[in-house]
Order: C-alpha cells, then structure tokens, then sequence
C-alpha cells in the first residue's frame, strides 16, 4: 500500500515517535507493518480534520470509522476518502444517543 505523494519523511519520522512513545498501543501492534500504516493514516486524518475545525470529539468518532473501514482496504485511501466526505458534508456516521438529549 503506497503512501501518498504529499506524506513526507518528516510526517513518518512524526507520527512514529508519536506511535513509539504510545502507552495504549502495545508492543505487538506497534510492530506490525500494516497497524503501523492504518496509525499513520488516523494520525494523518487527525491533522487535516483539525485544520478544518472538526470537534474533537467528532475527530475520534471518524478517526475510529476510518480504522475499522481500513480493514482489508488501502488505509490512505479510506482515511482521504473520510477528509473529502467531511469537506463534502456527505460523511455518514452514527448518531450517540447521549447526543440527542
């Protein structure tokens, strides 16, 4: 699964001291290539969706869709296909009860 263009060496050598000094990701994850990847895509998507004032709460909602959408997917494409459904207004996601209150 190849990167995108505009993801820089910077970027990688970021997010993985970010995902290296991670406590709730474990040891065995932080190892695995394709995890590793499907991190840097979430980390990426973080950072586009916080230039576009995403709620932060909302930011974790997508970041975990994306994830578990990424299975058996090219992660970069899923994570930029989130950003532009965002940008788009177009992003389905599930309403939290608690929200409806």
């Amino acid at each position: 699964m190849p990167r995108p263009e505009f993801i820089t060496n910077e970027d990688i050598s970021r997010w993985s001291e970010n995902l290296d000094n991670d406590e709730n990701l474990s040891e065995a994850l932080r190892q695995n290539p394709v995890i590793r990847e499907v991190c840097y895509a979430g980390i990426w998507l973080y950072e586009e969706l916080e230039k576009l004032l995403c709620p932060p709460e909302m930011i974790t909602r997508i970041q975990y869709t994306a994830g578990k959408l990424s299975f058996g997917r090219d992660p970069w494409v899923v994570h930029q296909e989130m950003v532009q459904a965002y940008q788009d207004n177009t992003l389905d996601y599930e309403v939290d009860p608690a929200e409806l209150n």
